[in-house]
């Protein structure tokens, strides 16, 4: 089998850099049934403050909600040097409640080793571990997506979603390379609150 390579470079839609995002772990079209693009101005305003921006996803999230996120894993994958997971974030105070659901594929030829075998642990977000180690990133979302409440993505944030979630699409570059690239679907609050 020939090694996956990053792509999200070559994509000239959202939809096919979705699907390429999400093909390790969704069969045929799925990862984009209930999804639709979206401009950042027909957004929400707190969506688009969770979203609209150069800043890591881990340290807005945390920003808004007031304490750190934890991270789960709930599928990873290595080919070579090509590491793809997809994630939820969760609140250390209600565990329960999911703040993002995503999706990372990256090279990880382009990070030290240590670098690596923490990425590879799954026992911290990606953000807090580059922003640690000091790695030189610059973040470039290049897609912003709208997906309905009861899409296969926004399943991941529970029964209670009343209303469309939103996220984007996006590459870490490191070292001016593209070494990551980034699915970020978020959920502004919770429910009554």
């Amino acid at each position: 089998m020939e090694t996956e390579k990053l792509r999200l470079v070559e994509c000239k839609s959202a939809e096919d850099a979705l699907e390429s995002l999400c093909h390790w772990f969704y069969e045929d079209r799925i990862s984009v049934e209930g999804c639709d693009h979206v401009e950042p101005d027909k957004m929400p305003e707190t969506y688009r403050k969770l979203l609209v921006h150069n800043e890591h996803m881990t340290e807005t999230l945390s920003a808004h909600h007031g304490e750190e996120v934890d991270l789960q894993v709930l599928h990873s994958r290595t080919d070579g040097d090509l590491y793809s997971r997809n994630v939820l974030l969760t609140l250390p105070s209600d565990p329960e409640f999911v703040v993002e659901f995503g999706i990372m594929r990256m090279n990880l030829a382009l990070v030290r080793d240590e670098v690596r075998r923490e990425i590879e642990a799954g026992e911290n977000p990606l953000g807090s571990i580059l922003v640690r180690h000091n790695v030189l990133r610059r973040i470039e979302p290049r897609w912003y997506l709208k997906f309905d409440a009861d899409s296969p993505m926004a399943s991941h944030f529970g029964r209670d979603l009343d209303s469309p979630v939103f996220g984007r699409v996006g590459i870490i570059y490191c070292n001016d390379e593209p070494a990551i690239e980034l699915l970020e679907v978020v959920r502004d609050n919770r429910i009554g609150t």
